[in-house]
């Protein structure tokens, strides 16, 4: 598969409600097969509703970890642009998950870890 555009690892974590908000995307890149570092980024958002208990103990961000960061309609815009038009590397559950908080990106495709 010729990857002529950026490669992003994709991780998502949650608050643990259906469906959930988005309280932390990760993106690290990946070049000739290894991490890089250089195009690796990553956004804490603050949750429309709380983190539950048990979404705090699988990621350990609790929603007074997040009170002070900005919401997910203020990060979106910097998520879609690292992402627009690279390919993602992604678990099925976290690609829907970040697919339908960007309904409008299209990556240049998926490699669905699932």
């Amino acid at each position: 598969m010729p990857l002529n555009r950026a490669l992003f690892a994709v991780d998502v974590e949650g608050n643990g409600v259906s469906p959930p908000d988005l309280v932390g995307v990760a993106a690290p890149g990946v070049r000739d097969g290894r991490p890089d570092k250089s195009t690796a980024r990553a956004w804490l958002t603050r949750p429309k509703r709380p983190v539950t208990p048990f979404a705090a103990h699988v990621h350990g961000l609790t929603t007074k970890d997040l009170e002070d960061k900005p919401g997910w309609d203020e990060t979106k815009g910097a998520v879609h642009e690292l992402l627009s038009a690279a390919w993602i590397a992604a678990h099925n559950a976290h690609y829907r998950v970040l697919s339908a908080r960007l309904p409008q990106r299209k990556p240049a495709g998926v490699i669905d870890m699932l």
